[in-house]
């Protein structure tokens, strides 16, 4: 009997494991009855207690005095993953933070399947840092000793867009040229492949083309938060002389993982000196408030969740009424298209550049669009997307889910005995 192996999607905004056991193979419930597990880590001062995921996320936004962090993918490859940040009364090591979040996901497969497991192919975007190859093959140098570090032996990487590709390839019917569109949290991936029916493994000739651009839903959620949330606290206001204020602490403030550097007293300090000076003098003091009570993650979190409304409605009210009695916000599907739109034209560029220029073909060429990943739901996306690729069918897999079963799928190519 051969020994588990699991492949693992460890997204910027959620993570899924699929484990397989031979020729079996499943996607593991890591949170309750949920295959999908926020990328999310709450250090609990209260309670001296460390929570990932939706507990993570729940216990900050019921007023636990602790630290969220959410976005972790992110940190590889930027300077940060060497440095250290306040936890508490102490600091601790971001690689060690990583670390917990991945040891938690293996004991969750491994209390799922009842073995210890060792042998691991891990999704990672095509760019973990756009323009630097260097920079590139160190972030995934920093996950693989990461994966060491937590008790994997065997670690291979798969692009997440051929993950995805591998998940498709096991129902089709008929010979495609497919463009994998796998839009994640903090990066937008692609693949052209050429693929067959009932094709069991995928080969290197099948492989036409691999591209990705550093724009994902956190991203989205940036420009939404600046164009929205942020302005309600003096984004592009002025001071009283006239000269617009500092842009950098709101983007830090709409940033995911930028948030928690904005609570110091440092920062506070120049804060209150810019509210001094602000011909704005309402906003900046909710601004005050928002940093004082470390409510940055609390606002970030309702733009996403406004963001996520969009898709389906038409317009939303996002509620910041715990931080001001006075704040309620309505947004519209046209403000957030507006917002993201420049973005996802840089996107929907690559997505072209990736199958005229790296594979040499046509647009026409492509027969399917398999989409995958969260932020494809985005208004205004598919219709980008079907514009560039007009003869395309558009095909959706399990937006959370497809590239940890087409990692799942690699693992048992490479492991499985």
């Amino acid at each position: 009997m051969s020994r588990p192996y699991c492949g693992i999607d460890f997204g910027t905004s959620n993570s899924a494991v699929c484990v397989g056991t031979e020729d079996d193979l499943q996607l593991v419930p890591v949170e309750g009855d949920s295959v999908t597990l926020p990328s999310a880590i709450f250090f609990n001062f209260e309670t001296g207690r460390v929570s990932i995921g939706r507990e993570a996320i729940a216990q900050y936004l019921d007023g636990y005095e602790g630290r969220l962090m959410r976005a972790l993918k992110s940190i590889l490859g930027s300077r940060l993953i060497s440095e250290t940040t306040q936890i508490g009364t102490r600091r601790q090591d971001f690689r060690a933070i990583i670390g917990y979040y991945i040891s938690e996901l293996k004991k969750r497969a491994e209390d799922f399947c009842g073995e210890t497991i060792e042998d691991v192919v891990l999704g990672r975007p095509v760019h973990f840092v756009d323009g630097d190859p260097e920079a590139d093959a160190r972030a995934e140098a920093e996950l693989r000793g990461i994966a060491e570090a937590q008790g994997f032996r065997n670690i291979s990487f798969e692009y997440e867009p051929l993950a995805a590709a591998r998940d498709y390839a096991q129902n089709l019917i008929a010979e495609e040229i497919v463009l994998v569109v796998d839009i994640g949290g903090g990066t937008s991936d692609f693949s052209v492949l050429r693929l067959g029916s009932g094709q069991r493994e995928m080969l290197t000739r099948d492989i036409l083309a691999n591209a990705g651009i550093h724009i994902g839903g956190t991203d989205f959620d940036t420009r939404l938060s600046l164009d929205t949330a942020m302005r309600d606290l003096g984004y592009r206001g002025k001071l009283k002389n006239g000269n617009e204020m500092s842009s950098q602490p709101y983007f830090q403030l709409a940033t995911w993982h930028l948030i928690n550097f904005l609570y110091t007293q440092k920062v506070m300090t120049s804060l209150r000196q810019t509210h001094y000076l602000s011909g704005e003098r309402e906003k900046t003091a909710r601004l005050l408030e928002v940093i004082e009570r470390q409510a940055g993650h609390d606002i970030a979190n309702r733009i996403e969740k406004a963001k996520i409304a969009l898709s389906d409605s038409d317009t939303t009210t996002v509620d910041f009424t715990a931080i001001d009695p006075d704040w309620q916000l309505d947004i519209d599907r046209d403000t957030l298209i507006s917002s993201v739109e420049k973005e996802v034209a840089k996107v929907v560029a690559t997505a072209l550049e990736t199958v005229t220029e790296r594979a040499g073909l046509e647009a026409d060429a492509v027969q399917t669009l398999f989409m995958t990943g969260g932020s494809t739901a985005l208004p205004g996306f598919e219709a980008g997307m079907q514009a560039a690729f007009p003869k395309a069918q558009m095909n959706y897999g399990d937006r959370f889910s497809s590239v940890a079963s087409g990692l799942g799928l690699a693992a048992k190519e490479q492991f499985g005995g």
